[in-house]
């Protein structure tokens, strides 16, 4: 049986991988990734990596404290579009095993059922699919600032079950600099899953169970990785967008906002999956109630962390959503029995799904990059023929797997000041 777990994990895995390669490999440059092809610190294109580190600290002090995600996106800008294609596909890869790390059983964690559950979660039922898991820069900023963001709960349940971090020696202070990187990664997920490592602690001291020192000062580093975000300079000096309700109506309408869209991206799906769940196995099968109730407040924590934040929107729900799951597969792992004779059957019904739902979704990104690469070749083409200025279209996004990339008529505004920049000719939108 564990033979047959592992061959069909491993056949996932790989029809995943593929398919995550192929829309990557379609999806085209797009908005800011033209901004971060340049250093912030010469206004040229990038030359290396100790120019993306000359240029990222220019933009921690006049943009933002996400320096390690935005150095990715840089470093993938710098090397071609080709090594990040490969890459991010990797990196959802190890998201989903993060997640199904976190939701399943010691005794069985690496379930297929669990990953196959997880994908196609992300992969059916994720609205904006393309603009954090396709997209360059928005995949360096949600799909790996989340992946980051979620290693000190990794860390936790191997240190509170015999996983390598279980020790009192060298292995328990490697965790300090992964959790310094994982709080210096997006503001919510970070802050979110602090807060769960620090009620965790606590728990743990009240339940009698020895807080060992090297945990401690991994969330130290944690916290200060979270300090270093969230103080940058770059933070201050952005303009915000205005709000005229005074600072309480201001936290109540931001308050309502992100409960609308914990409820429609995580919240309602989760519930209805778990109402299921638990009609279909009338409660007869023990639940890991401490490891769920880590993961709900974690996916809670960092849902109403954004009430702090001026600008709130659909993408910086990604590590709600890999939270809410892992809480949604913790429950499943508990509820389902051990593998089935059907199983195979449902598996390969699924696998199924999954394949032509890849086929879709490839046709849907191809078009929208051929509808891409026809500007690009408009501008390509002014520009050799010595053209000071050149029109395009904007190309809108029909597809959750697609970004629009929108276009103003005014050659000086953003976007288009930048691919102009980009391509040496003055652009102007249609």
């Amino acid at each position: 049986m564990r033979k047959t777990n592992a061959l069909c994990t491993v056949l996932l895995l790989a029809v995943i991988g593929v398919t995550m390669f192929l829309l990557n490999a379609h999806t085209p440059l797009m908005m800011d990734d033209y901004d971060y092809s340049f250093s912030w610190s010469t206004g040229e294109r990038l030359s290396g990596v100790s120019d993306i580190l000359a240029s990222q600290a220019v933009h921690y002090r006049i943009w933002g404290g996400r320096s390690v995600v935005h150095f990715l996106a840089q470093l993938f800008l710098y090397l071609g579009k080709p090594v990040f294609n490969a890459a991010n596909a990797l990196m959802y890869l190890l998201l989903l095993l993060e997640i199904v790390y976190l939701g399943g059983k010691r005794e069985a964690r690496w379930d297929w059922r669990l990953l196959m559950i997880a994908h196609v979660i992300f992969f059916f039922a994720v609205p904006f699919f393309g603009v954090v898991f396709l997209w360059l820069d928005g995949a360096c900023n949600y799909l790996w600032g989340t992946a980051l963001a979620l290693v000190p709960l990794i860390i936790a349940r191997s240190e509170r079950e015999n996983g390598f971090f279980d020790t009192d020696c060298a292995r328990g202070w490697l965790a300090l600099p992964l959790c310094f990187l994982a709080g210096w990664t997006n503001e919510n997920t970070a802050c979110g899953v602090l807060a769960a490592c620090f009620l965790l602690m606590i728990w743990d001291a009240w339940r009698g169970r020895k807080v060992r020192a090297w945990r401690i000062a991994a969330f130290a580093a944690q916290a200060l990785g979270v300090a270093v975000l969230l103080l940058a300079p770059g933070n201050f000096a952005r303009p915000s967008e205005p709000g005229g309700r005074g600072m309480i109506m201001e936290l109540l309408y931001r308050a309502a906002v992100v409960s609308y869209c914990a409820l429609r991206y995580a919240g309602i799906p989760a519930l209805a999956a778990i109402a299921l769940l638990a009609v279909a196995c009338r409660g007869k099968h023990p639940v890991r109630m401490e490891w769920l109730s880590v993961l709900c407040v974690s996916a809670f924590l960092s849902a109403y962390a954004l009430v702090g934040s001026p600008q709130i929107s659909d993408r910086t729900f990604t590590g709600v959503l890999a939270l809410a799951l892992a809480a949604l597969l913790s429950l499943c792992a508990d509820l389902m029995n051990i593998p089935g004779k059907r199983d195979g059957a449902i598996g390969l019904l699924l696998l199924l799904l999954v394949v032509s739902g890849a086929g879709f979704a490839l046709a849907d990104v191809r078009a929208h990059e051929a509808a891409w690469l026809a500007q690009e070749e408009r501008i390509l083409s002014a520009a050799a023929a010595g053209d000071l200025q050149t029109a395009v279209s904007s190309v809108p996004s029909e597809s959750r797997f697609t970004m629009s990339i929108a276009l103003e008529q005014d050659a000086s505004q953003w976007p288009n000041s930048t691919l102009s920049r980009y391509y040496g000719i003055e652009i102007a939108g249609e």
